[in-house]
C-alpha cells in the first residue's frame, strides 16, 4: 500500500513537482542576495533615529518599509513627483534603486500559479500535496529498506539508481516535508480558508489637532528597534486629523502627529503569528540561510524523479507481475519474500499463481513489510528467504528479524520457511535458518519444517510444493521456469591451473572489463562496481540458473577462483571450452 501510494503520485505529478522544486530553489537565492547587498542597521538603532534621518534627506517622505532581510526602503513625493530608494540607515540617504526585481517577480508568479490565476494556484497546491505524500511515504519506505528508523543512515546495497534515490531522500525529506506543508498553509491563507486576517486598531476618536512633533522625540518610536519595524506611514501633509501608522512584528499602532503619543494599538493574533512564521519558513524571507538549505534540498526532487522512473522501469523488468494479489487484510495466505537480486520473486509468483488456482486468497509482499497485526484473515504465513553474503538479510528483508523478535508473542498463524541458496557456500540458507530459529523461539506454530532450494532448482521447488499441498490438503504442482538474468559478455584474458596433483583442481580466471562509455561512467551505468569477496554469476549455456563464484578485484580487470569437479576437469582444462563457458556472464555484487 505504501509503495503504491509513493509510486503513482510520483509518476503522475513528476512534471508538476519538478517545476515547483526548481522554481522554489531559484527563488531561495534572492533572500540571501538581498540580505548580503542591503545596508545593515546599526546595533540598537531605533525607528525614531532612522525616520528622523530619512526625513532630513527626503522632507516629503510618506512611508518607510523594512523587508525581512533588513533592507530599508523609503517612498516620498518631491514637488508632486513620486520617488523611492533603498536607504542606508546610517545616513538616511538612498543608495540603490527600489524598482522591483523583474526576474524575482516573474519567478514568484510562475511558482505560485504558473501565470494561470486562481486555477494555477490550485494546481500548484495539488503539486505541493503530492510532494507531501511522496515525502511521507518515501520516508516510510526508506525506513523499511534500512531496517527501521534507527538505521536511517545505514549503508545500502543494490543498483546505482536505487541507492542514489534513497541517499538523496534521506537528506532532502525533512526540507521537502517543511516546504510542502508550508505551501499548503499559504494556499489556504490565500483563499481565506484560515482565520489569519489582520486586526487593525480602532480609529482614534480624538487627536491633538496639532502637527510637527519631532520624530526623534516620539516615545513609541524611541522604544522600537529598527529590527522590529515593518512599516511606518506618515500622515497626509497638512491634515491635522491624520496619524502616524506604525507596524512592527508585535502589532499595529497609531501615533498622534502633534504629541507623539500612542493613541491606539492592536497586537498580532496567534493565527497571524503562525502564518508569518510559516511564510518565513517557506520563502526564506527573514531566514536566508534556511532558505538556501531548503533550496538545495528542493534540487533533489528532479534527481529523485529521474531515479524513481528508472527504478520503476527496472522493477517492471526484473520482478514478475503478480496478478490478483490480494490485500494483506483479506488474504488467507501471506507470502513474504526476501530477495536480493529478484530471482526469489519469480518463485513467489509461481507459488502465488498455483495457490490462487487452488482457490486460495494470497497476498505477496516483501519481508520488510512484515506486520502480523494486518493479517486479519490469514490462516498461514509462508516465507521465501534468500541469503545475502555470509548469512545477512537480503535487500527486501531488512528489519524482518527485528520486528519478529520484538513481538510479545506469536499469533496463532502457522508459518513455513523456505530458504534459497547455493550449497557450495558455507552460509547455505543461513538467513532462512535464522528466521526459522527466531520463529521457533517465539513458539510460532510450524506449518512445514524448514526446507531449502539449492541453486534455484525447479525440481526441489516442485518437491516442496507437493509437501505444502499435503499440509493444506490440496493438490499443488509447482512448475517454475527461472527467468534468465540480464547478462554481460566478458573476454577471458588468462587462466592459471593448480591443485590437479591433489585431486582438487582449481583455476584462476582473469577477464577484461567491458569498456565503458563516458555517459556510462557519468551515470554509474555499465558494468557493476565490485570488490574482493563479491560474487560473479556465470550462466552456462542451456541453463537459466547462474553459477556463483568468488570474485577478486583487479586494476585492469577482474578475476575469479573456480573449483573444478572431477567430471568437469577435462572440459574446463580446454581453453576453448573455458571461454565458451564464461563468455556469457552476469555480475552479482
Amino acid at each position: 500500500m505504501i509503495r503504491t501510494l509513493h509510486r503513482w503520485p510520483g509518476l503522475l505529478a513528476l512534471a508538476l513537482v519538478t517545476i515547483l522544486s526548481l522554481s522554489g530553489a531559484a527563488l531561495s537565492v534572492f533572500p540571501a542576495v538581498e540580505r548580503i547587498t542591503a545596508p545593515q542597521v546599526e546595533t540598537g538603532q531605533t525607528v525614531a533615529t532612522l525616520a528622523d534621518r530619512i526625513q532630513a534627506v527626503y522632507p516629503g517622505v510618506e512611508q518607510i518599509r523594512r523587508s525581512p532581510s533588513g533592507r530599508i526602503t523609503a517612498y516620498w513625493f518631491d514637488q508632486g513627483a513620486p520617488g523611492a530608494a533603498v536607504i542606508d540607515p546610517a545616513t538616511g540617504a538612498g543608495v540603490a534603486s527600489a524598482d522591483p526585481n523583474q526576474a524575482l517577480r516573474w519567478l514568484t508568479n510562475f511558482h505560485r500559479s504558473l501565470f494561470l490565476g486562481d486555477g494555477g494556484r490550485i494546481a500548484m497546491a495539488a503539486g505541493a500535496a503530492a510532494m507531501l505524500v511522496l515525502s511521507l511515504s518515501g520516508a516510510m519506505l526508506v525506513a523499511r529498506r534500512a531496517g527501521g528508523w534507527r538505521h536511517w543512515f545505514a549503508s545500502l546495497r543494490g543498483p546505482f539508481a536505487g541507492r542514489l534515490h534513497v541517499e538523496i531522500a534521506r537528506i532532502a525529506v525533512i526540507g521537502l516535508v517543511l516546504s510542502s506543508t508550508t505551501a499548503l498553509w499559504m494556499t489556504a491563507s490565500t483563499f481565506d480558508l484560515l482565520p489569519d486576517g489582520g486586526v487593525l486598531p480602532t480609529d482614534p476618536t480624538e487627536v491633538s489637532g496639532e502637527i510637527g512633533f519631532a520624530l526623534d522625540q516620539m516615545a513609541t518610536l524611541l522604544q522600537t528597534p529598527v529590527a522590529e519595524l515593518r512599516e511606518l506611514s506618515f500622515p497626509y501633509p497638512g491634515d491635522a486629523t491624520d496619524v502616524f501608522t506604525l507596524k512592527t512584528d508585535r502589532g499595529t499602532g497609531y501615533l498622534d502627529q502633534g504629541t507623539g503619543a500612542l493613541v491606539a494599538w492592536a497586537d498580532l493574533t496567534g493565527w497571524e503569528r503562525v502564518s508569518e512564521t510559516i511564510y518565513m519558513l517557506h520563502t526564506g524571507q527573514g531566514a536566508a540561510t534556511l532558505g538556501l538549505v531548503l533550496g538545495m534540498m528542493a534540487l533533489g526532487v528532479p534527481a529523485m524523479g529521474v531515479t524513481g522512473v528508472l527504478i520503476w522501469f527496472a522493477g517492471r523488468r526484473g520482478r514478475p507481475r503478480i496478478r490478483g494479489n490480494q490485500p494483506a487484510g483479506r488474504a488467507e495466505t501471506i507470502l513474504l519474500v526476501g530477495s536480493e537480486g529478484g530471482s526469489t520473486w519469480g518463485f513467489a509468483a509461481t507459488l502465488h499463481a498455483s495457490l490462487t488456482v487452488a482457490g486460495q486468497g494470497v497476498h505477496v509482499g516483501p519481508m520488510s513489510g512484515f506486520a502480523p497485526e494486518r493479517y486479519a484473515r490469514a490462516e498461514r504465513i509462508i516465507v521465501l528467504a534468500a541469503t545475502y553474503g555470509d548469512g545477512a538479510a537480503p535487500a527486501s528483508a531488512k528489519g524482518f528479524l527485528d520486528r519478529l523478535n520484538a513481538l510479545d508473542g506469536a499469533p496463532d498463524i502457522p508459518m513455513a520457511v523456505l530458504g534459497f541458496g547455493d550449497r557450495s557456500f558455507p552460509a547455505y540458507c543461513a538467513f532462512a535458518k535464522d528466521v526459522a530459529a527466531a520463529a521457533q523461539a517465539k513458539d510460532w506454530p510450524e506449518l512445514l519444517p524448514l526446507d531449502a532450494i539449492d541453486r534455484q532448482s525447479p525440481q526441489d521447488f516442485a518437491r516442496w510444493g507437493r509437501a505444502l499441498g499435503e499440509a493444506l490438503s490440496i493438490s499443488l504442482e509447482l512448475s517454475h521456469q527461472p527467468v534468465s538474468p540480464r547478462t554481460e559478455t566478458l573476454t577471458l584474458v588468462s587462466r592459471r591451473n593448480y591443485g590437479a596433483e591433489m585431486q582438487a583442481g582449481a583455476a584462476i580466471l582473469r577477464f577484461a572489463l567491458p569498456r565503458a562509455t563516458l555517459w556510462q561512467r557519468l551515470t554509474g551505468a555499465g558494468f557493476a562496481r565490485f570488490q574482493a569477496g563479491d560474487l560473479i554469476g556465470v550462466l552456462p549455456q542451456g541453463s537459466a540458473v547462474p553459477r556463483l563464484y568468488s570474485l577478486a578485484s583487479g586494476r585492469r580487470g577482474l578475476c575469479c577462483k573456480v573449483f573444478l569437479m572431477r567430471s568437469l576437469s577435462s572440459v574446463v582444462r580446454q581453453e576453448s571450452g573455458c571461454h565458451e563457458r564464461f563468455q556469457r556472464a552476469s555480475f552479482h555484487g
